[in-house]
């Protein structure tokens, strides 16, 4: 593996995080126990690569019917998930649905994991080996959990909307450059 590619499997595996440390700080705040805190890791880590494959599936198939335009819908794609994260940063209104179990974990992970589909859609159209991309981004969301579980009683709600919002402007900038290298023909 390059570094240029390990360079944007960690790229992709920080925005994802953030994300995920977004709303693990949040739910820290409320001092959950450990046994949740085990679920919340397993959970959001599972989600993250579940909708990264489920993704990566969507986006080779759009690739087959859709040709050279695929990349490009997916990298758009990217970068609307960024957009609507970043934007998402700046509601007031706060969850009204428990995260810790149940519905509120299913809807806890897959709202945090939307950046990882938007990932895997725009993944056919960049050369990243998939088997190292999922490792590192089940590794580094299981630890951006544990940080903002453990942290997030002290950093309080306020960090919540900053990490948000650099995982959406990370997320943008990821579309960018991977649609430039695309254009760039650096796909291949």
């Amino acid at each position: 593996m390059t570094a240029t590619i390990a360079v944007k499997i960690l790229g992709i595996a920080f925005a994802v995080g953030l994300d995920v440390l977004a709303l693990s700080i949040a739910v820290g705040v409320m001092r959950i126990d450990w046994p949740a805190r085990i679920r919340l890791g397993a959970a959001f880590s599972a989600a993250e690569v579940l909708m990264q494959l489920v993704g990566y599936g969507i986006g080779t198939g759009a690739g087959r019917i859709a040709g050279a335009i695929a990349p490009y819908v997916g990298f758009a794609v990217l970068a609307c998930v960024g957009v609507f994260i970043f934007r998402e940063s700046f509601e007031k209104a706060p969850p009204t649905f428990k995260v810790t179990s149940g519905w509120g974990l299913i809807i806890a992970s897959a709202s945090i994991s939307l950046d990882s589909f938007g990932i895997g859609i725009s993944l056919p159209g960049v050369p990243l080996p998939l088997p190292p991309l999922l490792a590192t981004v089940a590794v580094s969301t299981v630890l951006f959990t544990a940080i903002g579980l453990v942290f997030g009683e002290r950093l309080g709600r306020r960090y919540r909307r900053d990490a948000q919002r650099v995982a959406g402007v990370v997320l943008v900038i990821l579309a960018v450059v991977f649609t430039a290298q695309h254009l760039a023909g650096w796909a291949a």
